[in-house]
């Protein structure tokens, strides 16, 4: 079946005439009527009303025809600019940024896909607290950025990319540990493990409870530490209760620590990508970004 035959037809039905389809397709109207006169010889059928009518009326057969030209048509368009995207992307390096937790719990499962999509582009992962992404995303040192709170930084777009929720991770042994959730009046008293200030796990909590009209009980932070994994780490080791993500625990041996929420607090968040809108120009950034919204949006 000829392509250029169906693209006249559809020229045909949305211009109402042949007269009109042939103007629009800058062919002749003869050869308008010669294409069709050869695709009804192909299919076997008639696919317009043939009459003294102002209007183009397709028959029962053209209607079904008109439907599979656009379809088809519509998905070759499709192929030719997915084609034309990887001819666009070729080689390059694309250099990412992300905090703690999408940096390691996230991104690695999604740059794989993305080299087997992409092998010949280079991938640069730097991990950093959710300030840092952003300074290395102003500073032109990354070109795209994941991070786990909401960042107003002057030029710098952020786009929700998936939720996540933060819990208070606790020892095994803990009394909390036998209990879903606790009050945040029962964390008075109790050793607390914070992530370092410009965290987005931090800002995320801080900005959870003071939404509930709470505040953390700052003269029980006994220590400050710089990676999830060490938060982890020291509650496993009876050293305190930290606040981390529901994805971090989840790779952890469930013998050793336990997760509950807070009562009357919503912990739950969302990550970002986030990028300066100029860098959508380079063809490389545009199609990971939107090879990670369609792979992780939820």
């Amino acid at each position: 079946m000829n392509l250029d035959y169906l693209r006249t037809l559809i020229s045909i039905v949305e211009e109402g005439s042949l007269s009109a389809a042939a103007r629009a397709r800058r062919i002749s109207q003869p050869a308008v009527t010669k294409q069709l006169q050869r695709l009804e010889a192909d299919l076997g059928t008639s696919l317009l009303v043939r009459g003294p009518r102002r209007r183009v009326e397709l028959t029962p057969a053209g209607e079904r025809v008109v439907a599979f030209a656009r379809q088809i048509l519509g998905q070759l368009e499709d192929l030719e600019q997915e084609l034309g995207a990887l001819k666009d992307v070729g080689r390059g390096t694309l250099a990412l940024a992300a905090s703690t937790i999408p940096g390691e719990y996230l991104l690695p499962a999604l740059l794989a896909a993305f080299r087997r999509k992409y092998p010949a582009v280079k991938v640069e992962l730097a991990i950093a607290d959710t300030d840092e992404v952003a300074e290395k995303l102003l500073a032109d040192e990354a070109d795209v950025g994941v991070v786990g709170s909401h960042l107003r930084r002057s030029g710098l777009r952020l786009e929700r990319l998936l939720g996540d929720e933060i819990v208070l991770a606790v020892p095994a042994e803990h009394a909390f540990a036998r209990r879903k959730r606790v009050g945040v009046g029962e964390l008075q008293g109790q050793p607390l493990i914070l992530r370092e200030e410009g965290s987005g796990t931090r800002r995320s909590v801080e900005e959870s409870l003071a939404a509930a009209g709470f505040d953390l009980p700052r003269e029980d932070v006994t220590l400050v530490l710089g990676s999830t994994q060490s938060v982890l780490q020291a509650v496993e080791q009876g050293l305190g209760l930290g606040f981390v993500s529901a994805r971090a625990v989840a790779t952890r041996d469930g013998q050793r620590l336990a997760c509950v929420g807070l009562d009357g607090v919503d912990l739950s968040r969302d990550l970002y990508l986030a990028y300066l809108p100029p860098r959508l120009s380079d063809p490389l950034v545009a199609h990971f970004l939107e090879f990670a919204r369609h792979r992780l949006a939820d």
